[in-house]
């Protein structure tokens, strides 16, 4: 091979039918490893008949689209990104591309492709007309430019974009030859959607979604080929259907299984920025013309729900509390602490909170600092294992007082470990409303006092548990019940509160405590 042949086959790109089969490498078509080659394949080919290169954020989003379309998944795939930053032009380039190569790879790939053979449809939605024409139009634009027309003409493609439709029944754009096809159609409360068949769904603007009309409407048309939906959009004031998508994703990619494959993306202005100066200048006008602070600045280009109202913590405080020199602290023997524990019920798990208490240096109102040291969680063990784990995690802290949430089987959990634990004060405690309030009051206190302290040193923030703390806090809800606040999980797939639970049980344990002989000259900790 010659210096300039090599140079050509470092630059090779498959760009056509024959190009993306002979690149293919010797793999099992079934394999894991098959599909991420033939994904890849597809995202170069999308580079080139849209005539574009997608910015490094943009890349994994793109990749998981033509994954789960591919694969078909049947997915509920949710993107929040800061406005005007290219997240619908992603989409319709991927919509695009696929529309032209899956029917002709279809016989190539049959495992996976087959279900194409008559075409790739999509169907894309909004709550109004102009809202879903923003993707619509986009793809149509990508379908019909001269560089896609030269692909089109192409011997091994030979097909040729068609548009139409009228107001009213939604607009569609089609390939002649191959089948697929695109329509455009509102979701809004009062329309009338006609259904249809689809491997491929968009909601663009879903933070303004209805619900009834995602699950009762649109999901169904993927029904028959297992497709995949995406959501989309920006952050707003409402706990919407998107925002609850947004929130159950989150976990899943939290709590990710062998074989979990991501399912929620966000990126914000900085990281758009980053890689486009244009789109720094942009926002530079912006935050001068709408100021950094204001709300819409905040949902529109940090992706930022101004959901305060109904939240037990905000964002913005949670984030406050953590301590960024602060690790995870696994054995702990200077002073004493206190833990708290809340007893697994049904799906969720067993959580311990361990807290050291400045007892020292009360503030003035008699509030000790609490540092959370670290958290230990039990999920889908017998209660015998989780006994033994409980003990091993106690006995690495100089442990004052226990407190375990009584309610259900937590009273036999707590008179188990006191046994186990005959050196130190196991107290069961009651979760009726009145002490839940008490509980929650005092946390409250402590947070708005600023006297909570949480790790958050990076290595920290690495960490599963920590992950899911976090997740769990900012998920918690105000309930108030008569006279009492309480503070639950909300009533969505996958949401829990046994780490907000566990640490409020933990904190409890200061509410009327004034340390006796302990002198702690200086923190500890610095």
């Amino acid at each position: 091979m010659t210096v300039l042949e090599e140079e050509e086959a470092e630059e090779y790109v498959p760009t056509d039918i024959d190009d993306l089969h002979a690149a293919e490498p010797e793999l099992d078509e079934a394999s894991t490893a098959f599909v991420d080659e033939l994904v890849k394949k597809l995202l170069l080919f999308t580079e080139e008949f849209c005539d574009i290169t997608f910015f490094p954020y943009q890349v994994p989003i793109a990749y998981r689209f033509i994954e789960s379309i591919v694969v078909g998944d049947g997915e509920e795939i949710t993107l929040i990104a800061t406005r005007q930053s290219g997240k619908s032009e992603v989409l319709s380039n991927v919509v695009a591309a696929l529309m032209v190569i899956l029917p002709k790879l279809s016989s190539v790939y049959p495992l996976w492709l087959d279900k194409f053979d008559k075409g790739f449809w999509c169907g894309v939605f909004a709550p109004t007309e102009d809202q879903a024409d923003t993707v619509f139009s986009r793809i149509v634009t990508k379908l019909t430019s001269d560089h896609a027309t030269g692909f089109l003409l192409d011997p091994e493609i030979d097909d040729k974009a068609a548009s139409g439709g009228s107001r009213g029944k939604g607009k569609m754009v089609s390939l002649k030859n191959s089948g697929s096809l695109c329509r455009m159609q509102t979701c809004n409360p009062k329309a009338k959607i006609e259904s249809k068949t689809y491997h491929f769904a968009i909601v663009d603007e879903a933070q303004e979604a209805d619900e009834f009309m995602i699950n009762k409407s649109i999901k169904p048309m993927l029904a028959f080929n297992n497709g995949s939906i995406t959501l989309t959009g920006t952050a707003t004031r409402n706990k919407s259907y998107f925002y609850k998508a947004i929130q159950y994703n989150k976990r899943r990619d939290v709590n990710k299984r062998r074989g979990h494959r991501q399912s929620h993306f966000e990126y914000d202005w900085k990281v758009a920025a980053k890689y486009n100066g244009n789109y720094g200048k942009f926002i530079a006008k912006e935050r001068v013309r709408i100021g950094e602070d204001s709300d819409e600045f905040r949902m529109s280009y940090k992706n930022e729900w101004i959901l305060e109202k109904g939240m037990f913590v905000t964002e913005e405080r949670l984030e406050h509390l953590y301590d960024s020199s602060m690790p995870l602290i696994p054995e702990w023997w200077r002073t004493p602490i206190v833990i708290g524990i809340d007893v697994a019920r049904s799906n969720d798990s067993t959580v311990a909170t361990a807290v050291w208490v400045d007892w020292d240096h009360p503030d003035g109102l008699g509030f000790f600092e609490h540092r959370v040291l670290n958290w230990l969680e039990i999920h889908n063990v017998d209660w015998e294992s989780q006994y033994f784990q409980i003990v091993d995690f106690v006995r690495k802290y100089d442990v004052l007082r226990i407190g375990v949430d009584a309610q259900g089987v937590g009273g036999a959990v707590a008179e188990r470990l006191g046994l186990l634990l005959s050196d130190i004060e196991v107290l069961p405690l009651s979760s009726d409303s009145k002490a839940q309030n008490e509980r929650w009051v005092h946390l409250t206190e402590l947070m708005q006092r600023e006297q909570l302290v949480i790790p958050g040193h990076s290595k920290a923030r690495r960490t599963k548990r920590w992950k899911k703390f976090n997740q769990q806090m900012l998920d918690l809800e105000r309930v108030n019940r008569g006279p009492y606040l309480l503070a639950e999980a909300p009533q969505e797939r996958g949401a829990f509160d046994d780490y907000a639970d566990s640490l409020a049980i933990a904190c409890s344990l200061t509410v009327h405590d004034i340390m006796p002989t302990l002198t702690v000259a200086e923190n500890p900790f610095f």
